[in-house]
Formats: structure tokens, sequence, C-alpha cells
């Protein structure tokens, strides 16, 4: 039977293993010819992507072969098996390949393609050592090939600068191709951009070239991009004074400049709606300051638009009132309201003279008007990350714990839909009493320990004896997801180790984290999501976040994630104006930023693990490798 090919993303980096074996050729390997028969066949079914079918080829082929025909047979069947989710297999082909006066061509394939199979096994620190083998004999695909993977693997070790190199590097072996070229310096930006490991500029080592170092301080120039875009132009001019060749400059910089002119470009009035009065008036002060906070840098060079503020209230037809009332004083854009009811409000209306950005969403079967995008922080989207980070780390079986509240009911809904979605089976899910002390009781029958405890006292019934005895967990489980806030997180987390589950990953979103409380190592070991403006340390939302910390310090700590949600509602209203749609995602405070086509935002986040109580910045997703369905770390016993 057929395996299931690997994902498009990562078998577009795979060139043909019969292409590869073609070019392999020098002078000291032997002289190829054009396939025939059998070789052929494989050679079609690698092209319709039947990867399967065509490793069973080469397999019959390298059966009846000798010597290094022998070989390049087991090498491109075990090449296909890869790319059919069959790792296994390909490590058992590699393990018949005799190694012996193997020219350099095939023996590079050989480790090129054990890296692979560590790669997607998550394995990125074993993939890295099968990835030192020379270049120079290598043709230039499969050197680009090479390079290609090796910076996909330091880039899952957050290792920037070396993957900047490996990518620099692998332009000088595609060629006079401008597409692939171009595809490889949107690579480079990605890289750059969307990395999360500060890079100090000024202690790079001398052999970095010229070229690596221009990527990274262009880079560093657009982290500011959405904190400060008027002074971005300057910026780059200063930048290309000192990299006037640089290869950015051919397409990646005209972009930044276009995008700059659309970020500084706004309307000339701005109503926000916020709830002023009522029980959110803490919440919409900090959304107005955060706002305030992008709107007073714009106004430095005095270009700024008029901004008035209306309060909202807490229900549908205080937010339709509003927003009447900014309408006929002459608005042009609307930033508001903030609570689901007021934006349902707001809706309801239908025709929306105004365009409106709202700071929440509509529930799902309420139809979207033109000329209302939603943005907002809901823990839901967080919870269905965490499911696509958990799928993309292929760990497809778990089990969820979440308080006994319909915020819980939310998150754990919006998880485990995701979670099946994309194949992953949630085995179990339990509740808790938020604020507890004790939570033995659901722990025990998440882990079914409970059954197990139960099992031991009706044997020890029949038998009529005491028994030495200690539950035993299930062992079917690969994760834990967690909603919990740090107070109970706090005291989970230790009683899941005292369950037996020290070794089950935890995985949980943002409110497991409280910026600015004394770090607690009983939360080691959680991995969770959340924005720029929280974790990073250095770079714009880091310091963005400080001076708006200094100036509100009563209403940050409780609010903080709404400052910058008024931060990035502030910068995106250019980009929304006029029906405009912003079609490349932009990074801001609050996650790496996108469209969908029915006007909703929706944001990227960033990942860390507590480690010594503190959150530790992991690689975004996008950096990660893409595991395979039956990949293994190593060859088998």
């Amino acid at each position: 039977m057929q395996g299931k090919p690997l994902p498009a993303s990562v078998r577009r980096f795979c060139l043909p293993a019969l292409l590869l074996g073609l070019l392999a050729g020098c002078a000291i390997a032997p002289s190829r010819q054009t396939p025939q028969g059998k070789a052929a066949e494989a050679a079609q079914l690698q092209q319709a992507d039947r990867f399967a079918d065509a490793a069973q080829i080469y397999a019959s082929l390298a059966a009846t072969a000798r010597g290094q025909q022998r070989n390049e047979y087991l090498v491109s069947a075990a090449e296909d098996w890869w790319q059919a989710n069959q790792g296994q297999q390909a490590w058992k082909l590699l393990g018949q390949v005799h190694k012996q006066n193997l020219y350099p061509a095939l023996s590079a394939r050989i480790e090129l393609l054990k890296a692979n199979l560590d790669f997607t096994a998550q394995h990125p620190h074993a993939a890295l050592k099968h990835l030192h083998f020379p270049l120079a004999p290598l043709p230039d695909a499969l050197k680009a090939r090479t390079l290609l993977l090796r910076a996909r693997v330091h880039a899952a070790l957050n290792d920037t600068v070396a993957a900047v190199e490996d990518l620099s590097e692998r332009e000088s072996f595609l060629g006079n191709n401008s597409t692939v070229i171009h595809a490889n310096h949107r690579r480079i930006w990605r890289l750059v951009t969307q990395s999360r490991t500060p890079v100090n500029l000024l202690t790079l080592p001398k052999t970095v070239s010229a070229t690596v170092r221009g990527w990274l301080v262009l880079g560093d120039i657009t982290r500011n991009i959405w904190q400060q875009p008027q002074n971005l132009l300057q910026q780059i001019k200063a930048w290309q004074a000192d990299y006037p060749n640089h290869p950015a400059n051919q397409d990646i910089v005209p972009e930044l400049i276009a995008k700059q002119k659309e970020l500084v470009t706004y309307p000339a009035h701005i109503a926000v709606l916020l709830p002023f009065s009522g029980p959110y008036q803490s919440a919409a002060d900090a959304i107005r300051d955060g706002l305030l906070t992008a709107y007073f840098q714009l106004a430095k060079d005095g270009n700024a638009p008029i901004v008035t503020l209306y309060d909202s209230g807490g229900t549908a037809a205080s937010a339709q009132a509003a927003y009447q009332k900014a309408v006929a004083a002459g608005a042009d854009m609307v930033v508001g309201p903030l609570l689901k009811d007021a934006v349902g409000g707001i809706a309801a209306l239908g025709s929306l003279p105004v365009p409106v950005l709202a700071l929440n969403t509509l529930a799902t079967n309420q139809p979207v008007p033109s000329n209302l995008y939603q943005f907002g922080l809901p823990p839901t989207d967080e919870a269905a990350q965490v499911a696509d980070r958990l799928m993309a780390q292929g760990l497809t079986r778990g089990v969820a714990l979440v308080p006994q509240s319909n915020w819980g009911t939310r998150v754990l809904n919006a998880f485990s839909a995701r979670f099946t979605q994309l194949g992953g089976t949630l085995l179990g899910a339990q509740t808790y009493q938020a604020a507890a002390s004790d939570y033995s009781v659901p722990i025990m029958r998440l882990l079914n320990l409970d059954q197990s405890q139960y099992r031991e006292e009706q044997l020890a019934a029949f038998l009529g004896t005491h028994l030495q005895f200690e539950p035993r967990r299930r062992q079917d489980i690969q994760f834990i997801f967690l909603a919990a806030r740090p107070g109970d997180a706090k005291l989970i987390r230790p009683q899941l180790r005292f369950y037996h589950a020290i070794s089950v990953p935890v995985y949980s979103i943002s409110q497991v984290y409280q910026p600015g409380e004394p770090a607690d190592t009983d939360l080691d070991g959680i991995t969770f999501d959340d924005m720029p403006w929280t974790l990073e340390s250095s770079g714009a939302a880091a310091d963005t976040s400080k001076k708006v910390a200094a100036l509100w310090p009563n209403n940050f700590h409780a609010n903080g994630r709404l400052y910058a949600l008024g931060f990035d509602a502030w910068r995106l209203v250019p980009l929304l104006y006029k029906g405009r749609n912003f079609t490349a995602p932009v990074q801001g405070m609050t996650g790496l930023l996108s469209m969908d086509s029915a006007g909703r935002i929706h944001r990227q986040l960033d990942w860390a693990t507590f480690n010594g109580g503190v959150p530790e910045l992991l690689a975004p997703m996008s950096l990660m490798p893409v595991p395979s369905v039956a990949a293994a770390p190593g060859p088998p016993p």
C-alpha cells in the first residue's frame, strides 16, 4: 500500500532522488545513463508523488544489482520511503548500504537523508551531526539542498546567525533563476524577522560576512517598524549606504518602503468606542493608553489625526448609540467596542457607513457585515494554536485538564475541535475547581489512577490481605493540555509530578503566566503561547512594554496585555481604512498579525517554556521541523 506523502512544505525542499543520482556524477563516480525500464517507471512515480510505490521498485532493483549501482538503488528507495513517511523502512535500507568506496555525492545523500529522518522525528541536534560533510566535491543542486536543510535545523535550534549564513551561502548554488533566488531571500527574511532569539549585532564574530551582517541589521531595523514606522525610511537609507550591493536591495527593501507608507497614512478623524464606565473601566483605560502610546509616537511629526473617545457602555444598544454619534461627528474610522455584546450590537446594524475595527469577536453564527473587522485576544484562539504545535511536534494523543467554568469549557472546546480536526485524539478530559488547594481527584481520574486504585482494592478484598501496591498511571498519553491561571498551575504542576506524570509534557495558554510575579520553579516544564509584548526581553515590544509599565504601574500588572491590544489596534487602522487589506503578515505587539477574507485578524503567537520559574523563548512554529507520521529518531535496533 502506498504511504501517505510528506506535506508539500517539506516535499518541496527535496529534489527527486533519481535526479540527484544523475547530478552526482563526477570524475570518481560511475557514469550515469538515462534511466530505462523499471528505473524509469520509478522516476515517473516520484514525479507523481507516489513515493512508496517508487521505493518498492528501487528496492527490487537493488536486490539484483551489485556494487555502486546496488547502493544507489538502496539510497533512492530509502529517500522515497522517507518522503512516504515511512522512517523505519528508510533506516532499514540505509543499514544495507555497503559503506566502502562511496563516491562523495552518494555519501552526502546518505548523510542528508539521515539528517532529514532525525529532523522530522524532532531531533534537530542529531540531525545537525549528519550535515558537516564537505560540500566542495558535490554538484550545486546537492549543495543547495544540504544548505537549505542545515539552515532549517539551525533555525529550529534558535541559531539565527548560522541559519542566515547557510541560506546566504546557498544562493551561490542557485544559478541565475530569479524566482528561486527571490524565494531564498523571502526565506532569509522570514527567518530574521520571525526568530525570537536576540542577536547582539555588536558582538558578531568578524568571520560573519557583510551579506549576513546586512540581513541581520536590516531585520533588526524592521523589528521597530511597528513601533515607530515614521523613522523607517531614514534608517533604510542609512542601511543602504552601508550595504549598497546587498541582495535585499533587489526585492525586500522596496517592499519595506511600500509598507512604511501604508503604516503612516491615517484617516483624518478616528473615534474610539470603549466601556469607560462600569466594571470594565480599567480594561478600557488600558486599551486607550496603549492606543495613545502609538498615537503620540506618530504625533511627534505633527501629522496625527483627530481622536475622539466615546463611552460605549456594556450593552448592544449603548454601543450602537456611540457608533451613530461618532458617525454624525464626522469620524472616518471607528476603533472598538470591546465587549462581545457591544460588538454584536454594531454588527446588528447591518450597514456600516464608517468602518469599524472591533476589539472582540462575534459569535460564530452571527453574520459579519462589510466594513467590520474583528481583532481581539480570545483564549480560544490560543488553545487552537496549542493544538497546532502539538501536532507539529508529532504529539497526537493526550488529555486535558481545565477549570470548571464557562471559560474552561470554551477553551477545552476550542482545543478539542482543532486537535481532532488535525487528526489528534483527545483521550480524556477532566475539570477542576479553580483556587482549590487539592487537585488530586481530577488528576487521578485524568491519569486513570482511580481505576488502578479500585482494581487494587478489589484484589485485596478477594485475597483477604493487604497488598504492597503503587498505582500505575495510564501509559497512552503523550501530553497534558492544562488551562489554568498561575495560582492553580503552581499547585497542579507539582501534583502531576506526584502522581507519576513527571515525564509527560504539559502545554498551556497565556493565562498561565502573569508577568511581574516572582519566578516560581513549580511552573517549570510548562510550555505555553503568548504575545511578544509579554515574552520578549529585548526589541521593540519589550522596549515599549517597559515604558508603558512605568507610565501606568497601577493598572499595568492586571491589564498588561490590553495595552498591547490598544497599541496594535492603532497600527492596524491605516491598513484597514477604505477597505484596504493587508496581504502580508505584519509583526505586532500581540503577535504576527494576518487577516482572513472575513475581516478577522489572526495572531501567530510566540512560544516559551518555564525554566527556573521564568519563560524561556522557543523557536516559532514556522521554523520547526514538520514531523513524519512514522519517522524514527535513529536506526532501529
